[in-house]
């Protein structure tokens, strides 16, 4: 039997008795430690040694000792099933969605912040997946979706169409409210009316946006004219760290001043009532079947605005 044959025909068993002769030094208690008849064990051995065509073993009347090649050969075999363990490890976290590769894509929205809370969530508990965050428009992510590169887009439902070729989920419907940080003078008059209000300075989305116009389409209805942005702009991180530490007045989604993280800093004015924007959830191809991995950041994204939708309705 040539070495080369060796390659094809080896099997774990044959690994685990170079070992189990090497640590017993008998074939009858080596055999016994894998559950073989003794044999078996010697027929296996003995295949070993037509396969290198050399000795692995040398017996004796007080069992059995390795040759300086079954040495080299007990080594290499812990070296084989140390990686076979590793590759059985790796393919049954990623059966079990404990392991992976996960891409998404974030449309920018109030909710976007959610997305961050949910991989957090999901890192506590399988900490060996990886997850690869793109953020844009729909018009850039929904083709990378298409060609497979995104496993799922996370927004606005209204931004991405569904088609034969994607479906969506709706996670929750957001809403939006007048914020402003905890110690500004307004925060403590709850009877502010919307002449006051729109002559503050403000922090507000792009006037091209949704919410601007339902924003601006309040103060219309009562024949006041809105206010004007002092600063403009579509980024949370902004947004919050401005309202936070200047006296700027802003419209964000509830669930962010529901969230603990802010709700120490941030409060609302009730100066109207919350403004009923889109539905946030997930789109994602039709027919495409996710990966566990993906299932389980899904899962996480479920959960975090199930919980932010809850504290919302209970704000």
């Amino acid at each position: 039997m040539s070495l080369e044959r060796l390659e094809k025909w080896a099997t774990v068993r044959h690994f685990r008795l170079a070992i189990a002769l090497f640590e017993y030094g008998s074939i009858l208690h080596a055999a016994r430690s894998l559950h073989l008849s003794q044999p078996t064990a010697s027929k296996l051995l003995q295949d070993l040694e037509e396969a290198v065509e050399a000795q692995l073993y040398t017996r004796n009347r007080r069992g059995v000792t390795p040759t300086e090649l079954g040495r080299d050969f007990v080594q290499r075999s812990r070296m084989i099933l140390a990686q076979l363990d590793h590759v059985s490890q790796a393919i049954d976290a990623l059966g079990k969605g404990h392991a992976g590769r996960v891409a998404i894509g974030s449309v920018l929205t109030g909710s976007s912040y959610l997305v961050p809370a949910a991989i957090a969530r999901l890192q506590a508990s399988r900490p060996s997946i990886r997850i690869k965050i793109v953020e844009g428009v729909s018009a850039e992510l929904v083709p990378r979706l298409i060609s497979g590169e995104l496993d799922f887009l996370i927004g606005r439902l209204s931004d991405v169409s569904s088609s034969v070729v994607v479906t969506q989920e709706a996670l929750f419907s957001e809403n939006a409210i007048i914020v402003a940080r905890r110690d500004h003078a307004l925060a403590q008059q709850p009877g502010v009316k919307l002449e006051e209000l729109a002559r503050q300075a403000w922090i507000l989305p792009p006037i091209e946006t949704t919410l601007r116009k339902q924003f601006d389409s309040v103060f219309h209805q009562k024949g006041i004219e809105p206010p004007h942005a002092t600063i403009e702009t579509a980024s949370f991180f902004n947004i919050l760290w401005l309202l936070k530490q200047t006296d700027l007045l802003g419209i964000l989604p509830q669930s962010i001043i529901s969230d603990p993280a802010h709700s120490n800093e941030l409060v609302r004015l009730p100066a109207f009532e919350p403004l009923i924007l889109e539905q946030i959830g997930v789109s994602r191809l039709r027919d495409a079947t996710l990966s566990p991995a993906a299932s389980a950041l899904l899962d996480a994204l479920r959960e975090v605005m199930h919980r932010a939708h809850k504290r919302e309705n209970t704000s």
